[in-house]
C-alpha cells in the first residue's frame, strides 16, 4: 500500500489548540512525573518529541523543568513559538534528530509515534532520542494500541473550544498492514467568512514485541509497558500504552 501523508498537521495547526481544548495535559504530565518517580528519576532538562503546538512542553516548563520541543510540522512549531518565545522549539524529523543539547529524560505523547509507519523508521526515531539522552535517562512515550485502530476510534464528529470550529473524521483500518487512514474534514467560521479544508492522517499499529525490539535496537533498555495512566500491564482491552526505555 502506498501512503501519501504530505498534508498532515498543516492547515489544522491554526485550530489545533481549539480542537484539543478538552485534553487534560496537566494530568498527562502528572502521570509522566509519577513514572519518573517510580524509576528514581529527577530530571532537570527534558525533551518533548513531536511537541505540536507545545502544550506538554509549556506545562513541563511551568513545573520548573528546562525544556525543548521538536516537531516535524513547521506550522505547529510556529504556534508553539508564539505561545512560549523563551522555550527553544525546533522543526526536525523525529527519524533524524540533531539537536544542540542533551537531556536527562524525554517524552513523546498523544500517539505521535503511531504516525511513523515503518518499523525501521520507528527504530531511527528511538535512536535519535537515545543519542540525546544522558546515561540513565528515560524515554517515556505512548502509542495507540492496535485494538484502538481496529475499532476505528478516530471515527467521530464534534467541535472545538466553541462552535466556530467543527469537524467530521472517518477512519479506515487495513488489517494486513495495520495501517489506519483518517480522513478529516474541517469547517471554520471566521470574521472574514467560513472556510473548509481537509487533511488525511495515517497511523500504524505496532505489536508489543515490535516496540520492544525497536527500543532494544535503538540502544535503550525496555523498562516497562503500562496500560495508560496506570502501572498495570496492558490487556486485550487497552486502547493506549505507555512505554519506558532507558539509556544504559
Amino acid at each position: 500500500m502506498t501512503v501519501h501523508a504530505s498534508n498532515q498537521f498543516r492547515d489544522v495547526a491554526a485550530i489545533y489548540d481549539s480542537l484539543m481544548s478538552v485534553v487534560p495535559y496537566r494530568q498527562w504530565v502528572s502521570y509522566v512525573e509519577r513514572i519518573w518517580e517510580r524509576y528514581g528519576r529527577r530530571p532537570r532538562r527534558v525533551l518533548d518529541l513531536a511537541c505540536g503546538t507545545g502544550n506538554v512542553t509549556i506545562e513541563l516548563a511551568r513545573r520548573g523543568f528546562e525544556v525543548a520541543g521538536v516537531d516535524y510540522s513547521a506550522p505547529m512549531i510556529e504556534i508553539a513559538r508564539q505561545k512560549a518565545p523563551s522555550i527553544p522549539f525546533y522543526v526536525q524529523d523525529a527519524r533524524a534528530l540533531h539537536l544542540p543539547a542533551r537531556f536527562d529524560d524525554a517524552v513523546c505523547l498523544f500517539d505521535s509515534l503511531n504516525y511513523i509507519l515503518e518499523w525501521e523508521d520507528l527504530k531511527k526515531a528511538l535512536e535519535g532520542v537515545a543519542r540525546h539522552l544522558e546515561a540513565g535517562g528515560t524515554f517515556v512515550f505512548d502509542l495507540n494500541a492496535i485494538r484502538a485502530l481496529e475499532e476505528e476510534m478516530f471515527t467521530q464528529a464534534g467541535h472545538g473550544h466553541d462552535a466556530s470550529v467543527a469537524y467530521v473524521w472517518q477512519s479506515h483500518y487495513f488489517p494486513d498492514s495495520r495501517l489506519c487512514r483518517i480522513d478529516m474534514q474541517f469547517l471554520v467560521h471566521e470574521a472574514s467568512g467560513t472556510r473548509q479544508f481537509s487533511e488525511t492522517h495515517w497511523q500504524r499499529g505496532y505489536t508489543l514485541e515490535e516496540v520492544r525490539e525497536a527500543i532494544e535496537a535503538a540502544g535503550l533498555e525496555p523498562l516497562a509497558v503500562f496500560d495508560a495512566f496506570t502501572f498495570d500491564p496492558p490487556t486485550a482491552r487497552s486502547d493506549r500504552l505507555y512505554f519506558v526505555g532507558c539509556r544504559v
